[in-house]
């Protein structure tokens, strides 16, 4: 497994690097760390439009592009823009003074998404919300998507396996088997365990329909730019009518600790799909 896994990276950065060397003028030469971003790689508005339609697992080769460059290739793939997202997440404009114009970080303000806090994927969840009632969603809509994410190798490989759900109980709290401890148990936003995805509910209804995921490295989410744009990317999923039933099955390799083997496989699919254009 691990010379596999080897194999399937290496062939990954040979693929980046053809990728790099292909770019316009314009465009620096990429060097890849999987689920964490690809240094020096500036999107085309072309390269956005392929990259949004990937989901998720495109947030990665965002980062490197800047705040005014991203801005406007959403606005010209006629995607959310990333200024109603940091107005949803932040309640700030990308032009506001605390917003620094080069990482994109808000200054003077901690809003936690990236720490290891119960209740961070909740918050995010309602600034997700926010955002898609923005773009015009009734309340009544926003209320059942739901961010969440697997922190089972949050901690030991600073790996998080994120998602979009559709949720049929929204906020409320919810009866289920939690995934840590096997005890039947009642889940409400202040608690971790609210975070996780539940494909039934204790009672066999169905709870969760997952829209898109990705797997990334823990540290991105400390990044104020990247979890905009983690915004942006899920509500063009819902946008797109997209759905991942397959991600059941993800879930049961993260767990088991093929992580860096399913960030390779997502990367490999976004680059292919960047390479076309």
């Amino acid at each position: 497994m691990k010379a596999a896994t080897t194999r399937r990276g290496l062939a990954l950065i040979f693929a980046l690097a053809l990728l790099a060397a292909c770019a316009a003028p314009g465009q620096q030469r990429a060097a890849q760390t999987f689920g964490q971003g690809v240094v020096g790689l500036i999107l085309s508005p072309l390269m956005v439009v392929a990259g949004l339609a990937q989901g998720l697992a495109f947030l990665p080769y965002t980062l490197a592009t800047g705040l005014d460059e991203l801005n406007r290739g959403l606005m010209q793939a006629k995607a959310v823009s990333l200024e109603d997202s940091y107005k949803a997440t932040y309640g700030v404009s990308l032009r506001d003074p605390r917003v620094d114009q080069r990482t994109g970080q808000v200054a003077g303000q901690s809003f936690g998404f990236g720490q290891h806090r119960p209740e961070a994927m909740s918050d995010a969840t309602r600034a997700f919300q926010r955002l898609l009632i923005s773009q015009g969603m009734p309340e009544s809509k926003a209320r059942n998507y739901v961010l969440v994410a697997d922190y089972t190798h949050a901690r030991g490989r600073g790996h998080i396996l994120l998602g979009v759900v559709h949720r049929q109980v929204g906020l409320a709290p919810f009866r289920v088997r939690s995934k840590e401890t096997g005890i039947v148990t009642t889940f409400r936003p202040e608690n971790r365990g609210w975070s996780a995805p539940y494909e039934r509910d204790d009672d066999g209804k169905l709870l969760d329909e997952v829209i898109d995921w990705a797997g990334v490295e823990y540290s991105v989410l400390q990044q104020d730019k990247a979890v905009a744009i983690l915004m942006v990317i899920a509500a063009e999923s819902i946008k797109s009518g997209k759905r991942s039933p397959e991600y059941w099955q993800i879930e049961k390799r993260w767990i088991a600790g093929e992580t860096t083997a399913i960030m390779a496989e997502s990367s490999g699919k976004v680059q292919k799909a960047l390479a076309v254009r």
